[in-house]
């Protein structure tokens, strides 16, 4: 098993972050790709060869990034240009990622404006299929995550989508925390996806800011975890605290203690 934090986690500028999340004992970090990602470090030469001195010098890698961007540049959006944009994101989210040596980019299936659920699920699957090309040629996943407002707010739907993609670098990204948040058992969820379909696993816990406060069984999740074969990251995206290498140290340990 690998753990990573989300740059949310910790308050340090991305140059920084790499080389707190190694002191902490993370393996890797996942960054999130805001709605301004054509000003950001993300999008410009100088930005990524910077960040790529930051990810050498510090002993740990870059996990994932997730394309945060997308709760405002939906592909499931009716605007060609909305797509448009969403889908350059996502192709030179790809490249990117190939370059920096990250193997997963988390997609959150975000809703769009008065947009039914199965249009944006049929939008969803067309857009990915457009990416996946990108996707197979950098060997680098799309991982799709359950979120709230989404059409992917189950399993099942998650399911739906990568099934109607049919490529096999188009996978999920599953959040047992919003598993349970949206309703779900999410240890019956886990166990659905399996190990073939889950490349990446969020972990938080609803209700309570540090893991082991809220209300996710986490006992129960880890046994489906370790159930499935599943050994790649497991990324926390809990609240940052008051003292967040406080809270991020407590959740690496809890985690390590139940999963290995």
């Amino acid at each position: 098993m690998r753990y990573g934090i989300r740059d949310g986690c910790l308050n340090e500028p991305w140059e920084k972050l790499f080389a707190v999340a190694h002191r902490l004992g993370f393996d890797g970090v996942e960054l999130d790709i805001g709605g301004d990602f054509r000003q950001s470090m993300w999008w410009t030469a100088d930005g990524m060869a910077r960040l790529r001195s930051a990810i050498q010098q510090s002993g740990a890698e870059l996990a994932s990034v997730c394309l945060g961007a997308y709760w405002s540049i939906s592909p499931a959006s009716r605007d060609p240009q909305v797509r448009a944009a969403a889908r350059e994101l996502a192709i030179g989210s790809l490249r990117r990622c190939r370059d920096l040596g990250a193997r997963w980019i988390l997609a959150p299936i975000t809703p769009a404006q008065d947009v039914p659920h199965e249009e944006a699920r049929q939008r969803w699957i067309e857009e990915m299929r457009a990416c996946a090309p990108v996707a197979e040629e950098t060997e680098v996943y799309l991982a799709l995550e359950n979120v709230g407002a989404g059409s992917a707010q189950s399993a099942s739907d998650l399911l739906a989508i990568v099934e109607g993609v049919g490529s096999p670098y188009v996978k999920a990204y599953y959040d047992p925390g919003n598993g349970l948040s949206l309703g779900n058992d999410p240890v019956a969820e886990i166990l659905l996806l399996g190990a073939e379909r889950i490349v990446e696993i969020h972990a938080k816990d609803p209700g309570g800011e540090l893991l082991g406060e809220g209300k996710l069984d986490w006992d129960a999740v880890a046994a489906a975890i370790k159930q499935i074969g599943y050994s790649g990251y497991v990324v926390l995206e809990t609240p940052r605290t008051s003292d967040p290498e406080r809270a991020a140290r407590h959740n690496l340990a809890f985690l390590r203690e139940r999963l290995g």
